[in-house]
């Protein structure tokens, strides 16, 4: 089955450029603020995001990666665009069971006064734009190793006293091909077409494949490569290195990235994005800078809450203690389940094989509790030194 299904993965990635020249004859499309990122995040990676998706950015660019969601997430994003115009996001994912998880966001763009002129090349008074996104999400794992999500989409869009709105459909996967790898793959905006001024026009409806590496503790490494119907195929690389001890508390966060959407018209430094964030505790800032060539640069701000870490009454799980049944915190459990097994190695010489079973269970167990598992994942997918 894995191997069946990384076929068919790249396959997809094969068929992009051979699509893209069809592709383009779609023309131009409505609602481009869609194409507008969710998260500074993603965006410092050079929105190298598909198969990297783990949180609530997610919902933007591959909404099988809100699995990943152990309990209640948040995101808040402010973003500083081209000319004047600013771009702002909502979004939240919350875990409703161990098989599925739900979500929400709005995005809206604004673009301020706008000068309206006649046909003499005065100014006769000024007009304003906007648009609107509310998502509705959904997401939940097939089978051990393959996650899906996807999202429903109200866009509405209003330029003077004209409106227009449109549904679409967003479809994503996160196929774990091991502990440390990742591949994505998400369908964006497939959905009617927006009337505005009697026009309707399509959406930009986009596929994307991705890739994302685990490369080592800190170093997380990520590619995308994705076809936008109405325009070129583009490639997307990205890296983050996260500091965990620098500052006392607080998880420091570097990133870098590469994209080539915009370099055909913007230049070679509309390419660069880099970013950094910090967090402590639930709570979580990231900052993003794009350069857009003779257009400027752009700056995205997101706050994060991330409520997976913090305790909850309904992580307590019922253990069995001197005869009587106890209720108990599913973390306290859980790192004293590890501790078991690490004794458990040296007392009974376990091998590898029957290390890694403990440890999937102990993975499949207590990750839907929203404990953070990460020791277990790393042992399960480095290796724990047993000997044979």
């Amino acid at each position: 089955m894995p191997k069946k299904l990384a076929t068919l993965f790249f396959m997809l990635l094969a068929a992009l450029p051979w699509a893209e020249g069809a592709a383009r004859a779609a023309g131009t499309s409505a609602a481009s603020f869609l194409r507008v990122g969710w998260g500074a995040r993603p965006a410092a990676m050079g929105e190298a995001y598909t198969g990297a998706a783990d949180d609530v950015d997610s919902i933007y660019w591959n909404p099988a990666g809100l699995n990943y969601v152990k309990r209640l997430q948040e995101t808040f994003g402010h973003n500083i665009w081209i000319d004047g115009t600013n771009a702002e996001h909502a979004a939240f994912a919350v875990r409703k069971s161990p098989a599925y998880v739900i979500g929400a966001g709005i995005g809206s763009l604004s673009t301020g006064d706008i000068e309206r002129g006649n046909k003499y090349g005065y100014t006769e008074g000024y007009y304003s734009a906007s648009d609107l996104a509310l998502l509705l999400s959904y997401a939940r794992r097939l089978k051990k190793n393959l996650a899906v999500g996807g999202n429903f989409k109200i866009i509405r869009e209003r330029i003077e006293s004209e409106s227009g709105q449109a549904f679409a459909l967003d479809a994503g996967a996160v196929y774990e091909l091991s502990p440390k790898l990742k591949l994505g793959a998400s369908l964006k905006n497939l959905g009617t077409g927006l009337t505005l001024e009697k026009m309707s026009t399509p959406l930009p409806m986009s596929l994307t494949g991705g890739a994302a590496l685990q490369f080592s503790k800190n170093l997380l490494l990520a590619a995308d490569i994705s076809m936008p119907f109405d325009d070129s195929l583009s490639l997307h690389a990205g890296a983050e290195y996260i500091y965990p001890s620098l500052v006392k508390g607080v998880r420091l966060a570097l990133r870098a990235g590469l994209k080539t959407s915009a370099m055909s018209y913007l230049g070679a430094m509309s390419a660069i994005t880099l970013g950094f964030g910090a967090e402590t505790g639930a709570v979580g800032l990231d900052y993003a800078l794009s350069p857009y060539g003779d257009l400027g640069l752009t700056h995205r701000l997101s706050l994060k809450i991330k409520f997976d870490s913090l305790s909850a009454a309904g992580d307590e799980i019922t253990v069995v203690k001197n005869g009587k049944k106890v209720k108990r915190s599913a973390a306290d459990v859980y790192k004293e389940t590890m501790q078991w097994l690490s004794e458990k190695v040296v007392s009974e010489n376990l091998s590898k094989d029957e290390q890694s079973l403990i440890l999937q269970r102990i993975v499949d167990k207590f990750a839907p509790l929203g404990v953070d598992v990460s020791e277990a994942r790393q042992k399960l997918g480095g290796g724990t030194g047993a000997r044979k």
